[in-house]
């Protein structure tokens, strides 16, 4: 993806969409509660806010990723939006030393790729056909890794929700019976999501 992430900022900072309900995929499956007991997570949760720690949390190669998604679920939604993503890109700019406005995926892990989609999804909501990019790269790049491909099925999830609800569950059910990803998320985690998203099983007939 040859795309220059500057341009995320100038999104993030479009007026929001109205929708009717706060319930969706991203915003009701909060499995971040599977994670209270690693110390960040606790933080993202009483905070709402990235601050350093937090992004350099993300950004560390020693953290499991499925850490980092709890983390980012657990920094959670806001009807008017968020700008946690833009905090971000100015913290992955300084630390690789390149304008903002030059920082583009070449610059970047797969797990910044990942923490980026998502936190883009989470902060604005309305809006996750933003976000799909960055977590299909990070899914392309770690294929086997069920967190990875989970979220995306979720921000995918979320742009159908005005128009099919069955294709909503099915998107989340291919990745839940996909058995040759890695389970490198946490059952109860899982279970979290699946409660959730399984509400939508009934339009399926």
């Amino acid at each position: 993806m040859k795309k220059t992430i500057f341009a995320i900022v100038i999104v993030l900072l479009a007026l929001l969409q109205t929708v009717c309900s706060a319930d969706s995929p991203i915003t009701s499956t909060q499995f971040y509660k599977a994670y209270l007991d690693v110390k960040m997570v606790q933080r993202a949760h009483l905070e709402n806010v990235i601050g350093l720690e937090t992004a350099e949390f993300l950004t560390s190669p020693e953290n499991p990723v499925d850490q980092k998604a709890a983390v980012i679920n657990a920094l959670s939604w806001k009807f008017e939006g968020k700008n946690n993503t833009e905090f971000y890109l100015y913290y992955l700019a300084l630390l690789y030393h390149v304008p903002l406005i030059e920082l583009d995926s070449d610059f970047l892990s797969p797990d910044e790729i990942f923490c980026l989609g998502y936190l883009m999804v989470m902060d604005n909501y309305f809006q996750p056909e933003n976000a799909i990019p960055f977590l299909e790269e990070a899914q392309k790049a770690q294929k086997d890794s069920f967190t990875v491909s989970i979220i995306l099925a979720l921000a995918k999830a979320q742009t159908m929700l005005n128009s099919d609800w069955c294709e909503v569950w099915k998107l989340v059910e291919k990745v839940l019976e996909d058995k040759t990803l890695k389970q490198d998320l946490r059952p109860e985690a899982v279970k979290i999501i699946t409660d959730y998203m399984s509400l939508y099983k009934e339009y399926c007939r």
